[in-house]
């Protein structure tokens, strides 16, 4: 992908558990969602923006949301630290631009 191309981008936060020598150890790295004009692209998977129904997010503290991409196989969830409105704003108006 063209980074001229991307609308928009949100940082998401994944974290990865484990048990080494009998601790709990958690890893978290920040990641990114990337909307181009016909896709979104995560490290882990990208979407044809038309198998990307909807874009939501719900808060559940002052600082933690949870990003829902709700796609053809299913609701993906994503926790982010950063307000989503203008990536989910973007989103809508070009799946409007598209139908």
């Amino acid at each position: 992908m063209d980074s001229l191309d991307l609308l928009s981008s949100i940082t998401y936060i994944d974290t990865e558990r484990s048990i080494e020598a009998g601790e709990m150890k958690i890893v978290e790295t920040e990641c990114n969602i990337q909307l181009y004009k016909d896709t979104i692209v995560t490290p882990g998977t990208q979407f044809h923006v038309t198998n990307v129904w909807d874009i939501s997010y719900k808060s559940f503290s002052s600082e933690a949301r949870l990003l829902y991409l709700h796609t053809h196989r299913g609701v993906l969830t994503y926790m982010i630290y950063t307000d989503p409105d203008k990536f989910v704003e973007t989103f809508k108006k070009l799946k409007n631009e598209n139908y």
